[in-house]
């Protein structure tokens, strides 16, 4: 695992995550959903808890990163002695959205809330990352615990 850097960034968010399995959680990791076109769509790491379903997209990055939530890419800016390095990726909210689009489609689901959270790593900086919508969330690692005790404190029960 520790070759693959997705891997081993999917395991890491679990570690954070893991302490939800005594209130009750389930995990599923490197989810394949179909979609219609004969293709299918990745989820990271899927939470089912009793407040809803949480759909990580695991970022493994470091460096600066840039995004907003309405560009198509986003960028990851690395030091390079006196100059820096850009890489530009897909906007992780874009992915996200993708996987909960098939999820709910797959479960026909139109009641359980779902839980969009992006994750990076501590290694990186989010220089400027702007998010409109009040439903995502783009955090670092070890914000994880925190952030899902913070949703699931404003969240009715919702499966048993």
């Amino acid at each position: 695992m520790r070759l693959n850097k997705g891997d081993l960034g999917e395991y890491l968010t679990y570690k954070y995550l893991k302490k939800n399995e005594n209130d009750g959680a389930k995990f599923l990791f490197n989810l394949y959903l179909p979609r219609d076109n004969c293709e299918t769509t990745e989820i990271d790491v899927l939470m089912i808890s009793s407040s809803g379903l949480y759909v990580f997209e695991s970022k493994n990055y470091s460096g600066w990163i840039f995004g907003n939530e309405k560009n198509k890419t986003w960028t990851q800016t690395l030091p390079q002695g006196r100059k820096s390095h850009k890489e530009h990726f897909l906007n992780p909210i874009m992915q996200n959205r993708l996987h909960i689009k098939w999820l709910n489609h797959f479960l026909e689901n139109e009641e359980l809330p779902v839980h969009s959270i992006i994750v990076f790593s501590e290694r990186c900086t989010l220089k400027k990352v702007e998010v409109y919508s009040k439903d995502i969330k783009v955090i670092k690692r070890d914000q994880i615990y925190e952030t899902v005790s913070q949703i699931n404190s404003t969240m009715p029960s919702v499966i048993n």
